[in-house]
């Protein structure tokens, strides 16, 4: 008899598409990065991640990583992050296209991601598209128009007419689903939050946190994770500790508004925090604070809950998760008007129906944290997903 060699199966090869990488530390690319590391690991599948080299590449020998020379000043003039690529990035991204067996879009309207798509359009790839958030509306008129017409006229097409959309969010969901008109059925994925490391402290490592940031025992602590721009709420935040300077505030993040330069002494900034020392400021701090508009679900309050921390944010943005919104605070939200929604949330925050500081961290919400998000069921969905449209070749 002759011998034949076993028969191997290839990974399938899956282009992602993010318009940063998670160093950047926005929601999306933080999420994008821990789902390939995830489904990387327990499938035959291999990455090929592309997006803007703003910010170091991940350093990894399991995927392949294309940083795109990309030109971002939207991002610091404006609080816009839309880069722009180069040239020659783009060639390297259509050759990527052309060499995958799947596109993975995270969002649509960035510029890569929209060439992306035509590219794969136009060779027929099977197409995925994990949607995070629905438009924003900007405070700026003609921002704000520019969103509504590329939603309409961009993302809704690509939506509708990709091979899987996948939405984070159920109100994002619900939404398009509305307007868009969908010929195949849609998905929702929820984020995943890596509970090994954001996870409820014991009572005594909360407390040598607190410790070790010199808190007052009487002094409570509203943390704030995000980008430093204004649609994440940043002049409210401004207004809010100046209207609380007994309350600490804790500003965790990185982008064009400089807190620093607020002059205020119950404001202290981290930068550059990510993973456990983030996880830190969780554990520490008596309550999350997220007075933004245009979200879809932030990881942030997935991770805030994790640690068993209450969470206070605006009903729309609650609103991403139909769960998980009766187990968070809220208080309105008035894109055009900083100080009418920092006085809201001062009223809110005198009156808050917890005792803050905290005695310790809420079990109840650890708890629903790790029934809801963790990653390996995530990651099979997106498996299963990936699998349907392009099974394993020999």
């Amino acid at each position: 008899m002759t011998a034949y060699p076993p028969i191997i199966e290839r990974p399938v090869e899956i282009l992602v598409v993010t318009h940063y990488f998670a160093a950047h530390g926005g929601g999306i690319e933080r999420v994008a990065s821990g789902l390939i590391k995830s489904i990387a690991s327990s499938a035959n599948i291999h990455f090929t991640w592309a997006a803007s080299a703003s910010d170091a590449p991940p350093d990894t020998r399991e995927q392949t990583i294309l940083p795109m020379r990309a030109c971002n000043w939207t991002e610091y003039l404006f609080g816009v992050p839309w880069p722009v690529w180069g040239p020659k990035s783009l060639q390297r991204l259509k050759k990527a296209v052309e060499a995958a067996d799947i596109v993975w879009l995270h969002d649509t309207l960035y510029m890569g991601n929209l060439l992306a798509f035509r590219w794969a359009k136009k060779l027929r790839k099977p197409i995925v598209i994990t949607q995070h958030i629905g438009p924003i509306p900007y405070r700026n008129f003609l921002l704000r128009k520019a969103m509504e017409i590329a939603d309409r006229y961009l993302t809704l097409p690509m939506l509708r007419t990709a091979s899987q959309a996948l939405f984070i969010s159920d109100r994002i969901a619900e939404d398009y689903y509305r307007r868009a008109g969908f010929t195949t059925p849609v998905t929702i994925i929820p984020n995943s939050v890596d509970l090994r490391m954001f996870h409820m402290p014991l009572t005594e490592k909360r407390r040598f946190l607190r410790h070790q940031f010199a808190l007052k025992a009487e002094q409570p602590v509203v943390l704030f994770v995000g980008r430093f721009v204004k649609r994440k709420g940043l002049p409210v935040l401004r207004h809010l500790a100046s209207l609380m300077p007994h309350w600490r505030f804790w500003l965790a993040g990185q982008g064009p508004i400089k807190p620093e330069t607020w002059m205020l002494p119950n404001v202290h900034v981290f930068r550059d925090r990510s993973g456990a020392s983030l996880a830190e400021l969780y554990q520490a701090a008596d309550l999350l604070v997220l007075p933004s508009y245009g979200e879809g679900f932030p990881l942030v309050i997935q991770e805030a809950l994790a640690c068993g921390l209450p969470v206070m944010c605006s009903p729309e943005t609650a609103a991403g998760s139909h769960a998980t919104s009766p187990l968070l605070f809220h208080a309105s939200v008035w894109p055009s008007n900083a100080q009418r929604t920092a006085r809201e949330w001062t009223q809110k925050l005198g009156s808050f129906p917890l005792r803050l500081p905290l005695e310790g961290p809420l079990a109840d919400l650890s708890d629903f944290a790790l029934a809801s998000w963790e990653w390996p069921p995530i990651a099979d969905a997106y498996v299963n997903v990936f699998r349907r449209l392009c099974p394993p070749k020999r």
